[in-house]
C-alpha cells in the first residue's frame, strides 16, 4: 500500500509539474514573444482534473480529508462503530454513483475529441471512474476492517500537524 501511494505521489508530482510548465511556457511565449503553446491548455485543464481526483484518493488512503468528529466523539464506542459503518456504507453508494455516471460519461465522450489536442474527452470522465473505484476499495478496505472488530483509532483523520 505504500508503494501505491509513493507512486500516486510521484504521479501528482509530475502531472502538477508538466501542467506548470505548459502554462508558465505558455504565458512566457505569449507575452515575450507573441506566440505560444496551442495544445497547453486542454492538456493542462485535462492534468488539472486528473491531479484532483488523484489527489483526492491519496487524501482518502492517508486520512487527510476533513472530517466533523464533534457529535461522533462524544458518542459512546458501539455508536460510533455504527456511525462510522453506516458512513462507509453512504460513501460506497456515492462511488457507485460516480463509476456508473463516469463511466457513462465516457463512452458518450470517447469519440469526442478536443479540438487541438486532439484527445478524447472521455479521458476526463475516465478520472471519475479510476477515483470512484480506488475510493470504493479503500473504503471496503476500512469496512471490513470495522466489521471484523479493528479499534476505532485506526480510522480517525490525522492531524495537521502529523
Amino acid at each position: 500500500m505504500k508503494r501505491l501511494q509513493k507512486l500516486a505521489e510521484l504521479v501528482l508530482v509530475a502531472g502538477l509539474a508538466g501542467m506548470v510548465l505548459m502554462v508558465f511556457g505558455n504565458v512566457v511565449l505569449r507575452y515575450g514573444f507573441s506566440s505560444g503553446i496551442t495544445f497547453s491548455e486542454e492538456v493542462s485543464r485535462f492534468l488539472f482534473v486528473w491531479i484532483t481526483f488523484l489527489g483526492a484518493i491519496l487524501a482518502f488512503a492517508q486520512r487527510g480529508h476533513i472530517a466533523m468528529e464533534t457529535l461522533t466523539s462524544r458518542l459512546p464506542a458501539p455508536a460510533q462503530r455504527g456511525v462510522a459503518i453506516a458512513s462507509a456504507f453512504l460513501m460506497l453508494g456515492c462511488c457507485v454513483l460516480m463509476v456508473i455516471g463516469g463511466w457513462n460519461q465516457t463512452l458518450i465522450n470517447l469519440h469526442n475529441f478536443a479540438p487541438v489536442s486532439g484527445i478524447p474527452r472521455g479521458a476526463i470522465y475516465a478520472a471519475a471512474v479510476t477515483a470512484g473505484v480506488c475510493l470504493g476499495l479503500l473504503i471496503l478496505r476500512d469496512l471490513w476492517r470495522l466489521l471484523s472488530g479493528a479499534p476505532l483509532h485506526q480510522f480517525e483523520q490525522r492531524s495537521a500537524t502529523e
